[in-house]
């Protein structure tokens, strides 16, 4: 894939992302509905959250920047098991006091009695959505110096063994494919986490009709 047909396929995505931002305004205000609670203030950090990094990534990928795209895609996956662990936990309360104090959900039970560490809250996504354990763990390849890096800056390796290497140069044509590929998978996701939020504004509209009553 060339630059100029990298760029075309972009700007459609980072319209669609302009979109899904307008989106999670709009679900922000359905998760608070009549009231304000406890539980309203960990998800709409979670929203909060998702709008910041739609910010973050969009230039990133106009400067064709992967190892700074692949690390905010690792960080929605990360706000993807967040969220989820409210839904999946044992006592949600300490769930929402784990954000408003500061202290870690991987010490929290779910309801099945295991400990929510990264690894067990991405298996859990994984059931939801089957693509999420493979892009989690080539997503944490941005977030940790790994082979990521390394292709990034071979530029040729030839027949008699020669590399050939880059180091603060532009990114190679051929690694457009992978940003193209980056750039959905955080759609996708957000798309996810939306779905997960949009149950939340569901169970607060039937909360806030029940406090009518």
């Amino acid at each position: 894939m060339t630059n100029e047909e990298y760029y075309l396929n972009i700007e459609k995505i980072i319209h669609s992302y302009n979109e899904l931002r307008k989106t999670g305004i709009s679900l922000a205000q359905s998760v608070i509905g009549k009231t304000l609670t406890k539980d309203d203030l960990f998800f709409c950090a979670s929203l909060d959250r998702v709008l910041h990094l739609i910010d973050g990534i969009i230039p990133m990928f106009k400067d064709r920047n992967l190892t700074c795209a692949g690390s905010l895609l690792r960080l929605q996956l990360d706000n993807c098991m967040r969220t989820y662990a409210a839904f999946i936990a044992k006592d949600k309360e300490r769930i929402f006091d784990c954000l408003i104090c500061g202290t870690p959900i991987k010490n929290e039970f779910d309801i099945n009695g295991k400990k929510m560490t990264d690894f067990h809250l991405k298996e859990e996504v994984a059931k939801l959505d089957p693509k999420f354990k493979q892009v989690y763990n080539q997503a944490s390849g941005y977030i940790h110096l790994s082979e990521k890096a390394f292709y990034q800056i071979v530029t040729d390796l030839d027949n008699n063994g020669k590399l050939t290497l880059q180091v603060g140069h532009a990114l190679p044509e051929r690694q457009n494919k992978t940003l193209i590929e980056c750039a959905e998978a955080f759609r996708h996701f957000i798309l996810l986490h939306y779905k997960m939020l949009n149950a939340v504004g569901e169970s607060k509209k039937r909360f806030d009709k029940s406090c009518k009553t």
